[in-house]
């Protein structure tokens, strides 16, 4: 039978088909990622496309556009854009500009945290040691006015004084206040004791003294909120001083 009569062509035909049939059908596989390769380890990407902006951004025709940056994304949630970018505010540094005045509150503030008030030094006449019944005279150094340096900004200058108002005493027996720093003297600040130190620890009594003061501010200039006002009382005491408290042993004998 010749392969060009009609029969041969069925033949020819059914032939190819049933070879198309028997050939297995190829999935489309999509394409893979090429292998990672990091330069540096810490801080490489991996397998990521970098598109650079081109110079030609915006409108098309004739009139293009000029060069376009880079979009940024909105900064994380509670960051500023220039946080978002590295920038991060340091606190203290200098106010921003458009920053609100400082108020003559603050000021004070300020200028009260700065002030340095004296530690009392105690001192009693007879010196370190005395005796049950005798008049013994108080005094401390340190009881004297304070008063800061002015403190000016935003039209104001602002000074805070401190004058001292009493010393309260601990004797270890008692308390008493008196009402000036006292004086070797005695004339305004003394304590008779009435029992012997003997029986404390160490054989003595620790005194203290601490100073109390009245503490005022002043604000001059055009930019104060108030002209002056008060603050509360500051305290400061002495270190626990050891004093001895004897008694006098008299004979009655016949």
């Amino acid at each position: 039978m010749s392969p060009h009569t009609p029969t041969g062509r069925r033949v020819a035909t059914a032939a190819i088909t049933a070879t198309a049939l028997m050939t297995p059908l190829v999935a489309a596989v999509p394409a893979q990622a090429a292998p990672c390769h990091l330069t540096n380890p810490r801080t490489g990407t991996c397998n990521v496309t970098s598109h650079k902006p081109g110079k030609g951004g915006g409108g098309g025709g004739n009139g293009g556009g000029g060069a376009s940056g880079p979009i940024l994304p909105p900064p994380p949630e509670g960051l500023t854009a220039n946080e978002a970018q590295g920038f991060v505010s340091v606190p203290g540094g200098a106010a921003p500009l458009g920053a609100a005045p400082a108020s003559t509150a603050d000021l004070v503030a300020t200028a009260r945290a700065a002030t340095a008030f004296p530690v009392p030094i105690v001192h009693t006449a007879p010196a370190d040691k005395t005796y049950v019944g005798l008049r013994t005279s108080l005094w401390v150094e340190g009881f004297g006015n304070v008063q800061t340096e002015p403190i000016e900004g935003d039209g104001q200058l602002v000074q805070l004084v401190a004058t001292p108002k009493s010393v309260t005493w601990d004797l270890g027996e008692k308390k008493i206040t008196c009402e000036d720093g006292g004086s070797k003297n005695g004339k305004t600040c003394t304590y008779r004791y009435a029992r012997s130190s003997a029986s404390q620890p160490g054989g003595s009594y620790k005194i203290t003294a601490t100073i109390t003061w009245d503490v005022s501010w002043t604000c001059r200039g055009a930019g104060c909120d108030a002209q002056e006002g008060d603050l509360d009382p500051n305290t400061v005491s002495s270190a626990p001083t050891p004093f001895i408290v004897g008694e006098i042993q008299t004979n009655t004998g016949q």
